[in-house]
Order: structure tokens, then C-alpha cells, then sequence
């Protein structure tokens, strides 16, 4: 016994090196140099604090900041935080927009509170609030957040203090942005209207304005640059829609609804709301439920997109209380949802390539994941969590199979959006 022990220990000190060397540097790399950028929202901190009587406390305490990461092969983490300077809200799809080569963020940030535990918090006297408090010449200050703002802020990734370099407000309330797939443009999706924007000397610049009826929406934009999927709803609609448009010469159009086709077993709750588009854009998935409450597992219903009136034919049943958003793999086999928890997270694994789609296994993350994003190699998946502040990282090893990585990423308190682009070098 005491001759197999030996042999064992002297099999695993001998490996030992070998692992090592598998990860040769002692901090989290990527093949090539890449910015992360965590939006984070100060907000977040109400549903578990307590006054000393032992009731939620109302009074709004941390900042909305934002959390930039520079990663590369050779070098560890490059980390900075800055609190006060962008407002941001945890209502939303919990992803952002970053310029082509990695030089501008621009984060919408919205004040419908609507019956969620952040609504009717107490906020420091003779902060700025609302559009209405704001002062000539505010735009101009850093240090300006409004957390009920409509507004859209434009960051210089690379400059050293992370410089909020233009504000536009809104009378419509911004719910996301994404970048257009031509590199130039982005759109923005607002209760009232869609917006195209464009960056034009360090501002950004309104292209065009299309207004839309039908409510709040999370949105992605097809790889070709020429659709969008929008789940949409105004307060107190149930059950939540969804909606499909053209967008042509920097021109959104309702093109038709989209719904469940006869005989698929899923339906729309009246907290559908955030999606996201596969990489060749022939199909969307949908989070039937973004709240983790409720004792019935909720379904991932899928959106086929190469139909001339795109419907959901098919669904992965039972995935979790809660599904927050996904993230595809580069390989087109694999895409992961966050499953929400208030303390304890998970991830969903996806098979997309079987037919029908499946899911695969779960796998252990930390509380009220939000931001989730592979590297554009596919060798690693980074996953936020609002309740840890904290970006966790998973090796990817195969077509399917993740490992949770030790090694994290920390961000400003209450993580709740997550972008992922190139790292900007000047010419």
C-alpha cells in the first residue's frame, strides 16, 4: 500500500511541472492584446444591505463606475477603476459598445426604475439626478454620473484616467448600444426611438433617429448589419414581445413580430427581455426569464433567423430559475448562459450545433452573473458577477468542455455589463 502511495506522489510530482508549463505565466493571458471594459453600478449594493433595525436600506452609497482591463500574452493584468464619471444601470442588456480598434466605450445608462428593487432609493443631497439637474457647463466636469439619467458617455479607453470625453443626452431613455458591424457606426435602443451614432473627433455624432411603438428594448444586431431582434415590452405589458427589424442606410424599419410557431412547448413571460444573435446569424437565444425568482425552471427558447419571417421553432427546456445572457464560442458548436442566483451562480453549457439544441452541463460562478464574453481566439470565457465584483475567468478546452480558472479579474463594485474588443495601439 505504502509502494502504490510512493509511486502515486512521485506520478503527480512529476506531472506537476508538466501542468505548469501547460500555463506558463502566473496571471491570466490572452493570445493577443484585448481591453475589457466592466460597467458597474453602485446601485446594486441595496438588495443586501441593512439599516441597524434590521430593514433594506434605501440610501445610495457607491458611485456607478467603470472598470477597464488591458490583457495580453506577455504581461499580467493592467487594471484601472474609476468611480463618479459614468452612470449606469444593472436594467438592461448587460453588454455595451466598443469602437472597432478598441480606442472609445460608450455606455447608455437609462432612469426607468420601474417596481425593481432599485427603484426609489434615496440619493445624496445635491447630487445631480435626472437630465433636469443637470447644469450648463456639468457636461463638461469628469466627475458627473447621474443615476437617472437618459445619457450616453464616450470614454477614451487608452487615455491614463480613463477620460470621459463627450456626454449626449437624451429625452428618451437609452436601454443599449452595440457597435455596427461596418466598424463605424453604432446603434443605440431607447423606450422611444433607435438611434444611429457615429464618432467623429472624439464626439459622438446622431446620424439618424427612427422612432418605434412598442416599448422598452434589449436588442443585437444580425453579423451582416442588416437586421435587428429586439425583445421589447412597455411597464405592465405581459406578456413581453418580440420584434424584428431592417436596418438600411442607417434606417431602422419594423419588419414583423415575432412568435412561437404551433406545436414548439415554450412561451414569452412577461420578463423576456434580453437575447443575442449566433455568430452566422442564423439563429437568436432568447431568455425566457431574467429574474431568479420562482420555483420553475425557465426555458432558453431559439429564434430561427433564416426563415423570411423569423419565428421560434425550437427551445432547450429546464435551464435554469433565472437566465440572464449568452456568450457564442468562435467554433459554432458551443454557446454558455449565465443562470442567475442571487448568491450562488451558475453558467449553462449549450450544444447549438445539435439538432435540436441542448443543454450540455452547468457549472459553478459567482452570485448575479451579468457580462459574458469569450476571446475572440475561443480559448477562454470571461463571465461578470454583480454580487462578487468580480470577472471570473474559464479555460476552454475542446469543442464543449469549460474549466473555472482560479485566477480572477476584480472590477468596481456591482459589475453589470461587460465588453470585450481589441486593445487600441496608436499607429
Amino acid at each position: 500500500m505504502k509502494q502504490i502511495l510512493s509511486l502515486t506522489l512521485l506520478a503527480s510530482t512529476l506531472a506537476w511541472p508538466s501542468a505548469l508549463r501547460s500555463d506558463d505565466k502566473p496571471f491570466i493571458t490572452t493570445q493577443t492584446p484585448l481591453t475589457l471594459l466592466s460597467v458597474n453600478d453602485g446601485e446594486t449594493d441595496i438588495d443586501w444591505r441593512k439599516t441597524r433595525e434590521g430593514l433594506n436600506d434605501r440610501e445610495v452609497k457607491t458611485q456607478d463606475s467603470i472598470t477597464v482591463i488591458h490583457l495580453g500574452p506577455d504581461h499580467p493584468p493592467i487594471t484601472k477603476t474609476v468611480y463618479g464619471t459614468v452612470p449606469s444601470s444593472i436594467l438592461g442588456t448587460p453588454t455595451m459598445a466598443m469602437s472597432a480598434d478598441g480606442r472609445y466605450g460608450i455606455v447608455a445608462n437609462h432612469g426607468f426604475r420601474g417596481r425593481t428593487a432599485v427603484a426609489n432609493l434615496i440619493y445624496p443631497k445635491g447630487m445631480p439626478v435626472t437630465n433636469e439637474d443637470i447644469r450648463p457647463g456639468d457636461l463638461a466636469k469628469q466627475k458627473l454620473a447621474p443615476p437617472l439619467s437618459n445619457m450616453l458617455s464616450l470614454i477614451d479607453l487608452a487615455s491614463p484616467d480613463l477620460r470621459v470625453v463627450d456626454r449626449v443626452l437624451l429625452d428618451d431613455g437609452p436601454i443599449h448600444v452595440l457597435p455596427h458591424p461596418d466598424g463605424k457606426h453604432f446603434v443605440v435602443g431607447a423606450m422611444k426611438n433607435f438611434y444611429v451614432f457615429r464618432i467623429r473627433n472624439g464626439k459622438l455624432v446622431e446620424i439618424s433617429r427612427n422612432p418605434q411603438g412598442h416599448g422598452l428594448p434589449c436588442f443585437w444586431i444580425s453579423p451582416i448589419g442588416d437586421r435587428i431582434i429586439a425583445t421589447q415590452g412597455n411597464p405592465g405589458d405581459k406578456p413581453a414581445r418580440i420584434h424584428w427589424y431592417s436596418l438600411v442606410d442607417n434606417q431602422v424599419r419594423h419588419l414583423s413580430e415575432v412568435k412561437v410557431k404551433a406545436g414548439v412547448d415554450t412561451k414569452l413571460l412577461d420578463v423576456t427581455y434580453i437575447l443575442r444573435i449566433s455568430l452566422d446569424g442564423k439563429l437568436a437565444l432568447v431568455c425566457q426569464s431574467s429574474m431568479p425568482f420562482g420555483t420553475e425552471l425557465c426555458d432558453i427558447p431559439i429564434v430561427d433567423l433564416t426563415l423570411e419571417i423569423p419565428a421560434i421553432t425550437s427551445v432547450i427546456k429546464h435551464v435554469g430559475h433565472g437566465v440572464e445572457s449568452f456568450a457564442f464560442h468562435p467554433n459554432g458548436k458551443m454557446a454558455v448562459s449565465t443562470c442567475l442566483g442571487k448568491y450562488k451562480n451558475s453558467i449553462a453549457v449549450l450544444d447549438i450545433a445539435s439538432k435540436p439544441a441542448r443543454l450540455l452541463y452547468h457549472l459553478d460562478a459567482s452570485g448575479i452573473g451579468q457580462g459574458i464574453e469569450f476571446t475572440p481566439e475561443g480559448d477562454k470565457l470571461f463571465v461578470g458577477s454583480s454580487a462578487a465584483s468580480r470577472i471570473e475567468v474559464y479555460d476552454v478546452v475542446g469543442e464543449y468542455e469549460l474549466r473555472k480558472n482560479q485566477k480572477f479579474l476584480k472590477t468596481g463594485h456591482g459589475h453589470c455589463s461587460l465588453t470585450i474588443g481589441p486593445r487600441y495601439l496608436p499607429q
